[in-house]
């Protein structure tokens, strides 16, 4: 009888190819532009499109169209037609060709898409638009929310065979957007049915993004072009119409985009590197393809480091130090900064010999530490052998030791300041810090273990590259950080442009690499090990966060560190010579200072005027001179080339220009990073130097900037304003102060508003978030827990007082007025008269008023460090609170710090996508979802431990 079996037998397998790396710049790319209606929709009336072939002289015209939006009005689409039939508007053809094109193209907006934007897509062609997010949203025929944020656009449709009706054609794949901030976004096709049909990737270019990561600079289309000195736009306004100029302004933007292209496919060229243009999102890429080019080995590729060990440093890590130390006082001030702060740092502590070895092992140093600082004065400190030692990290268990302490000092976010910190459970900090507490206090923490990173060896297989195809550089024998910065200066006086991106290389590549983390969004919670210092659990959390490729906590604990370790010596120097100082800003340090020196009166000061008031001492310019003199000891880099590393900065000088006799600067601050600097006369003042920082993330009542005083004219006009009405010359108001406050924001992902996104807000598409008080400027039964008020953009400010917008949290619909009335059914936008009183007003929370009370909107003087005890340890993810400086980025309006805590027993912490819900429902609503008391439902939104049982009553009541 036969047996049933399967049957084996041998194959010949052959790998399939992957897909081949495409050309840095390809033979061709397609540069659109659009122009669109005026109203809040913004949607697509017309558009132009050039393609262009590379040659020697870069990308030259082969081809130029006119596109409409498919449902453009007849009337409209006449005047298109009649342009291209004009035989005076001929292409702008640059390539010969026989027959020479003598017409220009029009499509419709699908038949554009099917024809040339689909064609340019199959054969590899780049798409190339600045602020291309915008483009290609208008050319989309829909679109949708895509995975981690980003927009999903529908560029192709077709008939349904069951429907009749129109539906996203499967046979074409969707162009994806996600947005990582307002300068940049990631842009590229979605999944694809048929592989053989598009058989290469979308590529896209944005020159914005391209731009930022060459120069380290945002600019509008017009700016670019000026920037990189190149023809630019035509003098137009846009009116929202088809007309004959608006067209001539389309297609001189479409000329304008192609010369920034070639200007920056110049500049970009003379970079050794194999990175493609359309993969340059900022200049860390620069820097990382720089440290590709030399083969340096990414570090948690390289070194076999623990997430222990990880852990540990990572609970040592903490940005930039920013503090105001004399409040509303004003003081004569001479101000200073460091050289390249962070490049310096990587030198002293010899962080190359690190990126360059072959591996790191981490060395118990306990002993070795705690003798180090029992021996230590300020002066090892100026010693460059010291810093060689202090690439260590420490357990402390911290007593009234000046520490960074990160905790919520103003109640509501998150703030870094360096403070009295005492702790019965023991805190991992980076080596400098350590020095700078007790430099600080004069005595040595109590080190529990120390563990220092030590390099083994050198990697093999580094190469030479030539920086800017001009500075040659030996990664096995320079220190990066060094060449870099010396050959800056090198190139300064005779080439600018080589400078300034060495500049940009060496701060770029210096530290923020080091700790990029990206928060995503899960579609389910998924299993998170978390390693902080001496914790370590698991569990499970809806929003992650990726590292970047070249991640490594260790070094980016020590580079911050390091920076804030030579803001205390300075800050020793000086207060040991009797001084103070206005504030410092992670890299400067604002002196009391004048030429011959004296007292100053300040609230708080250690000394007396004649009249028996406080004063703080005012060092002379040369004592200043002195302290820079013995900073600049510590030198890493060839004296002859780089002469400071703490320089007396040009502002000191007449016209800011150091050639030029020395003047008397005078100082006002009101917080960290919130201060003027001016110069003044008996009866007048004049601001040299404004903090955009709480104000230039508005949308401002006025355009223009400043560039003697860095900062947008109306910020100018209002620190002028506030100075004399603080100090009493006489004052003029700046520009109308009764407009509304309002931010301006771009939808660059359906995230915010999945739920209550008004029809007239397309993707990307400008919007207005108004800044509404605590007191009286919400609805009935509203506050900012749940309601999340926009409005429509505009431009006319006239119009702002009468806005009509949505609340994101319900859908409903409400007015804008400047006073509220009596029905409590407006909303009521702070005006910036009553933003620059708050802004006035602002205390330094982080620190305490001179008679050691907290410090508040009228205290003056000068300030004291905070005494902090800590309660519970608590790890938290990525920290930002970027809208002070960047008011577009819309990922501000939800973001929260990730907060990671360990369950305990039976208690448990809600994950941060329930603790959204009930922002958005309010508590009154999830109290009669659920049954629970107010403090519950408070302290399920907190984020404090609950017990598992009432969680699910929550998650049960409210939804997925």
């Amino acid at each position: 009888m036969s047996e049933v079996h399967d049957i084996f037998v041998r194959a010949h397998t052959v790998v399939r190819p992957q897909r081949p790396s495409p050309a840095k710049w390809p033979e061709h790319v397609l540069v659109i532009d659009t122009e669109t209606t005026i109203d809040t929709a913004q949607k697509l009336n017309f558009g132009v499109y050039r393609r262009c072939k590379l040659g020697a002289a870069g990308y030259q015209c082969v081809e130029e169209g006119l596109l409409y939006a498919d449902g453009l009005d007849n009337q409209q689409r006449k005047v298109l037609e009649r342009y291209v039939d004009d035989p005076k508007n001929v292409p702008g053809i640059e390539v010969k060709m026989f027959p020479p094109r003598m017409q220009l193209n029009l499509y419709s907006q699908s038949k554009f898409l099917e024809r040339v934007f689909w064609g340019a897509i199959r054969k590899a062609e780049m798409v190339v638009g600045f602020n291309l997010p915008f483009d290609l949203s208008r050319l989309a025929l829909k679109s949708s929310p895509a995975g981690r944020g980003g927009w999903s656009l529908v560029m192709s449709l077709r008939k349904s065979r069951k429907t009749g009706e129109m539906e996203p054609n499967p046979e074409r794949p969707r162009v994806v957007i996600t947005s990582k901030d307002s300068k940049m976004a990631f842009i590229g096709l979605g999944s694809i049915l048929h592989r053989r049909e598009w058989p290469n990737e979308g590529r896209f270019l944005d020159p914005r993004t391209l731009g930022w990561a060459l120069r380290n600079e945002s600019h509008n289309l017009e700016d670019a072009c000026k920037a990189f000195n190149v023809p630019g736009k035509m003098k137009h306004k846009p009116t929202g119409r088809v007309t004959i100029k608006e067209i001539n302004y389309c297609r001189q933007d479409a000329r304008a985009t192609v010369n920034l292209l070639n200007a920056m496919k110049r500049e970009f060229d003379q970079h050794p590197f194999e990175l493609r243009p359309d993969k340059a999102y900022s200049p860390a890429s620069i820097a990382k393809a720089y440290l590709n080019v030399m083969r340096i080995a990414v570090p948690k590729a390289k070194f076999n480091v623990l997430d222990r060990e990880q852990g540990i440093a990572m609970q040592g890590y903490f940005g930039g130090r920013a503090e105001c130390r004399i409040r509303r006082t004003p003081v004569p001030v001479v101000h200073t900064d460091f050289t390249s702060q962070y490049p310096t740092v990587n030198a002293l502590l010899g962080n190359w010999d690190l990126l360059t070895a072959e591996s790191v092992g981490f060395e118990d140093c306990t002993d070795e530490v705690r003798k180090m600082l029992a021996e230590m004065e300020l002066e090892n400190t100026f010693n460059p052998a010291f810093w060689k030692r202090l690439s260590f990290f420490a357990l402390v268990r911290p007593e009234r030791d000046i520490l960074p302490v990160r905790t919520v000092y103003n109640g509501r976010t998150q703030n870094i300041g360096l403070n009295y910190l005492t702790s019965e459970k023991p805190i991992w900090f980076a080596g400098p810090d350590v020095v700078v507490s007790h430099l600080q206090t004069g005595k040595a923490p109590e080190i529990l273990k120390a563990i220092r990173m030590v390099p083994h060896g050198q990697q093999h297989n580094l190469e030479t590259t030539n920086l800017a195809g001009m500075v040659a550089i030996n990664p096995g024998s320079d220190d990066f950080f060094c060449r870099v910065i010396e050959q800056k200066s090198v190139h300064k006086p005779t080439n600018k442009p080589v400078a300034r991106f060495l500049k940009i290389l060496g701060n770029s590549g210096s530290y923020g690499l080091f700790v990029e983390m990206n928060q995503e969004k899960t579609r389910k919670p998924v299993n998170v090990k978390v390693f902080s210092g001496e914790m370590i659990f698991e569990r499970s959390y809806s929003v992650i966060e990726k590292a970047g490729r070249w991640y490594f906590p260790p070094l980016a604990s020590l580079i911050t560190a390091g920076g804030r370790l030579l803001l205390t010596m300075l800050e020793r120097s000086v207060t040991d010579a009797g001084g103070s100082y206005l504030f410092c800003d992670t890299d400067s340090l604002c002196i009391v200072s004048s030429e011959l020196g004296g007292l100053v009166p300040c609230p708080g000061g250690h000394y007396r005027m004649p009249d028996g008031g406080e004063a703080v001492r005012a060092l002379t310019w040369d004592e200043v001179k002195k302290f820079a003199d013995r900073v600049n000891s510590l030198n890493p880099y060839s004296a002859s080339l780089v002469p400071d590393i703490l320089k007396i900065e040009d502002i000191n000088f007449v016209d800011s220009d150091p050639h030029k006799a020395r003047r008397q600067l005078y100082g006002y601050a009101i917080s960290a990073k919130r201060y003027a600097l001016y110069t003044q006369t008996e009866n007048d003042i004049c601001i040299v130097k404004a903090s955009g920082h709480g104000l230039g993330y508005l949308y401002l009542p006025k355009d223009g900037f400043n560039k003697d005083a860095d900062a947008a004219i109306w910020v100018v006009e209002a620190w002028d304003w506030l100075l004399r009405k603080d100090l009493g010359p006489p004052c003029k108001e700046p520009a109308p102060l009764d407009y509304p406050a309002m931010m301006r924001m771009a939808l660059t992902s359906p995230i915010v508003m999945r739920n209550y996104r008004p029809e007239w807000l397309a993707p990307y598409s400008f919007f207005f978030f108004p800044l509404l008080s605590d007191l009286g400027g919400y609805p009935a039964g509203y506050d900012r827990s749940n309601f999340k008020f926009i409005t429509p953009f505009t431009s006319d400010r006239r119009k702002w007082a009468k806005l009509e917008g949505i609340n994101l949290c319900d859908g409903r619909h409400y007015r804008v007025e400047l006073l509220p009335n009596a029905k409590q059914n407006r909303v009521v936008p702070e005006s910036f008269r009553i933003i620059l009183r708050l802004y006035l007003r602002r205390p330094e929370s982080k620190s305490l008023a001179p008679n050691g009370a907290p410090c508040v909107a009228d205290t003056q003087g000068l300030l004291g460090r905070a005494s902090i005890v800590a309660r519970e340890i608590i790890p938290v993810g990525k920290e930002t609170d970027r809208h002070w400086e960047q008011g577009e980025d819309m990922s501000l309006l939800d973001f929260k710090v990730l907060e990671y805590r360990p369950a305990a027993g039976n208690m448990v912490v809600a994950d941060p996508e329930l603790r959204d819900e009930i922002t958005k429902r309010g508590v009154r609503t999830s109290i009669r979802l659920t049954g629970l008391h107010q403090h519950t439902i408070e302290a399920i939104r907190d984020g404090k431990l609950v017990r598992r049982t009432t969680l699910l009553r929550m998650r049960t009541a409210v939804g997925p």
